[in-house]
C-alpha cells in the first residue's frame, strides 16, 4: 500500500531539509568508484588489499542502510529515526579527524568501513524518518540522486591521504547535517508514526540489496582479474557480468513486486537503469584534467534532478525518464568525444539529471525499506563503471588545451623541459573505449526499460 500523504507544515519542512542534507552526505561517502588516485605509499600487496576493501566497505554500508530502515520502521518513531541520523553523522566526522594521524593500511581500511557503516545507518534513518510525506520523500530522493551524479567532481582535486578517492566530506556539510537532524528530532511529531513494515516487505528489501550488492562485488572481482586479457576478452567478460546483474535486478524487482507492490519493483529497476546511463558522465567528471568547478557541477545536477522530479509529478512515467537519461550513452556511440569537458559536459550532466529525477521519483514505493534499497543500488553499480572505463589498446591521445609559456625566451632550456614534462603528463591520460561502452550501457538502459514495462504490465 502506498505511504499516506501528510500535510505540509514547518515541521515536515525541517524534516525535508534534514533528509536532503543527510542523503547528499551519504552520497559523498558511498560514491567511491574502483580505481582512482591515492595519496598513500604502500607495498603492492597492501595496495591490493586496500583497493579490495573499498567496494567491500560500501557493500556493507548499503546493507546496513536497509537493515536500519527496517528496524526503525518496526519501532515507528520518527524522533528516534532522526536521533539515529544525527548519531550516525558523528562517526563520519570522527573519521575525518583521525585520517591525518593514520599511517597504516589496516587502520585506513578500518576507518573506511566505519565510515561506510555510519553512512548506511544515516541513509536508512533519513529514509525511515521522512517516509509517509511525499514532499520530504522527494527531498531525500533528490539529495541522494544529486549527490550520486555530482560528487565525483570533487575527486579530481584529492591530493591528501583519505579513506576514499573523493576525500573526506567538508566540515560545513557535516555540521549542517547534524544540526538539521537534531532540529528535526526536536520538532518531530510524536503522534505521526513511520508506516509499519511487514515481514515479507522487510525480507524482500533486505534480500534484494544484499543480493545485488554481493553480485556486483563478485563480478567486479572477476572483471579485475581480466585486466591483462585482450580487449575482446575483456568485453566478453564485462558483457557476461552485465547480463548477470541485469537479470538479477529484474528477478529481485519481480520478487519485491510480489511481496509488496509493483512500485517497489519499478524503482529498483529504474535506479539500476539510471546508474548505467550516468556512468559515461561520471567517468568524465572524475578526470584529473576536467575544467568544471565542483560547485557548478552540484548546482547543475540539483536543478536538473529537481526538474525531473517536477516532470514525475505531472507524468509519473519512469520509462520516459530512462529514455531521457539514455541519450547520454547513445550520444557516446555516435560521437564518442562529445562533451568530455567544459559546458557540454554540464549539458550531458543536466540531461542525465532530468532523466534520473523523472525515473526514480516517478514511482515512489510505499515501503521505506524498499526505497532505501533502491537508493543504495547506484553506489554499488561496479559493473557499469567497469564498462565505462575499459581502456582502448591503441589510438592517439590528444589534448585540446594550450600550453602556457614560461617567463623569458620560449626557446630556453627551462621552457623545453617544461614542455616535455607536460607532454609526458598528457600521454598518461587513458583513452577509453567510449563507443563500445556507449553501446553496452545504452543496451543496459533499454533492458531496464523492458523490465519496467514487464512489471507494469503485470499490474
Amino acid at each position: 500500500m502506498p505511504a499516506r500523504t501528510l500535510p505540509v507544515t514547518p515541521r515536515t519542512a525541517v524534516s525535508a531539509l534534514a533528509g536532503l542534507l543527510g542523503a547528499f552526505l551519504v552520497a559523498f561517502v558511498l560514491t567511491d568508484p574502483p580505481g582512482g588516485r591515492w595519496a598513500i605509499e604502500v607495498s603492492d600487496r597492501e595496495l591490493d588489499r586496500w583497493l579490495g576493501a573499498q567496494p567491500t566497505g560500501i557493500v556493507v554500508g548499503v546493507v546496513v542502510a536497509v537493515a536500519v530502515c527496517i528496524a526503525l520502521q518496526r519501532s515507528g518513531s520518527r524522533r528516534l529515526a532522526w536521533v539515529v541520523a544525527a548519531a550516525a553523522t558523528l562517526p563520519i566526522g570522527l573519521v575525518r579527524m583521525a585520517v591525518p594521524e593514520i599511517t597504516g593500511v589496516d587502520a585506513l581500511i578500518s576507518l573506511h568501513i566505519v565510515k561506510c557503516v555510519a553512512a548506511g545507518a544515516l541513509l536508512g534513518a533519513a529514509v525511515a524518518a521522512v517516509w509517509g510525506h511525499r514532499g520530504a520523500q522527494l527531498a531525500v530522493v533528490g539529495g541522494a540522486v544529486t549527490g550520486f551524479l555530482s560528487v565525483p567532481a570533487f575527486g579530481a582535486a584529492t591530493s591528501t591521504q583519505s579513506t576514499s578517492t573523493l576525500g573526506e566530506p567538508s566540515w560545513w556539510l557535516l555540521a549542517v547535517t547534524v544540526a538539521a537532524a537534531i532540529a528535526a528530532a526536536a520538532v518531530a511529531d510524536t503522534g505521526s508514526r513511520i508506516p509499519k513494515i511487514t515481514a515479507p516487505e522487510a525480507g524482500a528489501a533486505l534480500l534484494t540489496i544484499a543480493a545485488l550488492a554481493v553480485i556486483n562485488r563478485a563480478q567486479l572481482a572477476w572483471i579485475g582479474q581480466s585486466g591483462n586479457e585482450t580487449r575482446t576478452r575483456q568485453w566478453v567478460i564485462i558483457a557476461v557480468a552485465m547480463v548477470v546483474i541485469l537479470v538479477a535486478t529484474v528477478v529481485c524487482a519481480r520478487f519485491i513486486a510480489r511481496r509488496t507492490e509493483i512500485a517497489g519493483g519499478v524503482i529498483v529497476v529504474a535506479a539500476t537503469g539510471i546508474a548505467a546511463a550516468a556512468m559515461p558522465v561520471l567517468v568524465d567528471l572524475r578526470s584529473p584534467f576536467r575544467d568544471v568547478p565542483a560547485w557548478l557541477t552540484v548546482t547543475v545536477a540539483a536543478v536538473a534532478v529537481l526538474a525531473g522530479m517536477v516532470l514525475a509529478l505531472r507524468l509519473p512515467n519512469p520509462m520516459a525518464g530512462l529514455g531521457v537519461a539514455a541519450l547520454v550513452p547513445v550520444v557516446a556511440v555516435i560521437w564518442p568525444d562529445f562533451g568530455a569537458d567544459g559546458p557540454w559536459l554540464l549539458v550531458r550532466l543536466a540531461v542525465v539529471g532530468v532523466g534520473a529525477g523523472w525515473a526514480v521519483a516517478g514511482t515512489l514505493p510505499g515501503s521505506a525499506a524498499v526505497a532505501a534499497a533502491a537508493l543504495s543500488i547506484p553506489f554499488v553499480s561496479y559493473v557499469f563503471h567497469a564498462a565505462a572505463t575499459v581502456i582502448a589498446p591503441s589510438g592517439p591521445v590528444t589534448y585540446d588545451g594550450a600550453f602556457q609559456p614560461l617567463s623569458g625566451s620560449e626557446m630556453s632550456l627551462e621552457y623545453a623541459s617544461e614542455l616535455d614534462k607536460q607532454f609526458e603528463r598528457f600521454a598518461l591520460i587513458p583513452h577509453y573505449d567510449d563507443r563500445v561502452a556507449g553501446i553496452a550501457l545504452a543496451l543496459a538502459v533499454a533492458f531496464c526499460a523492458w523490465g519496467i514495462h514487464g512489471l507494469r504490465a503485470r499490474r
